[in-house]
């Protein structure tokens, strides 16, 4: 069963995806994007690193 922190990651991750593309669909100002661009960036590695301490459980 998915841990609360696995739960909080994946949702994070989904909502910052989803911020992106509707500010990309709704032709938002540069700056907006950039913004939800960056959030993306960050909870993209947020979930690299998850996936690595999975990884790293899974072996020892």
């Amino acid at each position: 069963m998915p841990s609360d922190e696995t739960r909080r990651v994946l949702k994070v991750f989904g909502v910052a995806v989803t911020n992106l593309e509707d500010a990309i669909d709704q032709r938002k100002p540069v700056d907006e994007i950039m913004k939800w661009d960056a959030e993306l960036a960050d909870r993209t590695r947020e979930v690299l690193a998850l996936v690595e301490r999975l990884r790293s459980r899974r072996i020892a």
